[in-house]
């Protein structure tokens, strides 16, 4: 009987590192938001006005990169439980034609 062999380690491992892109993603956006909306105490006029510019740019295409990282995850994730799910019945048919053959 051929034998069914599905490796799942790298998926596994990518879900894991892509959830932790999107925890590292939201960190930075926070810990970025926080100190760049400090800087109107102690920065006036043009040079102010130039980083909160530059700033909220960044924070847009930082929140798209954590967006779509999220997105990623979602699917990586959708794709390991269908794998797991596979397995899983596969090895359940396994066994139980085994047990029918071997009575």
């Amino acid at each position: 009987m051929p034998e069914q062999l599905a490796v799942t380690e790298e998926l596994n491992a990518l879900v894991g590192q892509l959830g932790e892109l999107v925890e590292y993603c939201s960190a930075l956006r926070d810990g970025a938001s926080g100190f760049a909306y400090v800087l109107p105490g102690t920065w006036q006029g043009p040079a102010l006005n130039a980083f909160i510019t530059a700033f909220e740019s960044w924070a847009a295409q930082a929140e798209a990169l954590r967006v779509g990282a999220e997105g990623l995850l979602e699917t990586a994730s959708v794709a390991e439980d269908a794998y797991n799910q596979t397995i899983e019945g596969l090895e359940t048919m396994w066994s139980q034609l085994k047990a029918q053959l071997s009575a």
